[in-house]
């Protein structure tokens, strides 16, 4: 499970990376190397892998803290994973679209696709299952309180931030920010499961 957050973590970074292109205004027009658009793709779609076998591995081991609470966090992984699959699929489109001539505003929808599907997924509903799982460590007792507290509240900062994204953007400081707490407590979570592993 630490692995597959860490693998979680580096495809996220490397892939979103890889297809910064797509953003730009001009992408129909300059593109880009179709070897990486394609790499990104497929490291999107091995962080949405990742998050579903972290949801199904996780299952039997948060069960005991609560049920219902266990099989939400479950749905919520598997709801980010489609849309990460979402997303990576809209940046292949995007690529097809590359020099075909077809009309400027269907490669602004299906850019839009892809930006609400991170939005949604890797953002706000990301948030949400970091903020259920921390709840399941801190009732069930598995990991230290401080981390599962440092895990609830990083994810509670990410959830304001995907919520106020939603009527518009934030400044990139105010991004980072929101998003720095949770992303460096799953890095030591993940380090904590690989070396400590949890408590019955």
């Amino acid at each position: 499970m630490g692995v597959l957050f860490i693998a979680a973590s580096a495809t996220a970074v490397a892939g979103g990376s890889l297809l910064l292109p797509v953003q730009r205004r001009d992408f129909l027009i300059t593109g880009a190397p179709h070897a990486q658009l394609v790499t990104g793709a497929l490291l999107e779609v091995t962080l949405a892998l990742s998050v579903v076998a972290i949801a199904a591995l996780l299952l039997p081991v948060l069960r005991p803290a609560g049920e219902g609470w266990a099989v939400l966090y479950t749905a919520v992984r598997t709801i980010e994973g489609l849309l990460i699959l979402v997303g990576a699929i809209s940046a292949l489109v995007m690529t097809s679209l590359i020099g075909s001539g077809g009309p400027a505003g269907l490669g602004a929808a299906v850019l839009h696709t892809r930006e609400w599907a991170y939005h949604l997924g890797t953002v706000l509903v990301f948030a949400v299952s970091a903020v259920v799982l921390n709840v399941l460590l801190l009732r069930g007792g598995q990991v230290p309180r401080w981390l599962a507290w440092w895990g609830l509240a990083g994810g509670c900062l990410l959830l304001l931030r995907g919520v106020a994204e939603l009527y518009g953007p934030l400044p990139p400081a105010a991004q980072a920010v929101c998003a720095a707490p949770i992303g460096v407590q799953e890095m030591v979570f993940a380090g904590w499961l690989i070396v400590k592993g949890v408590r019955p």
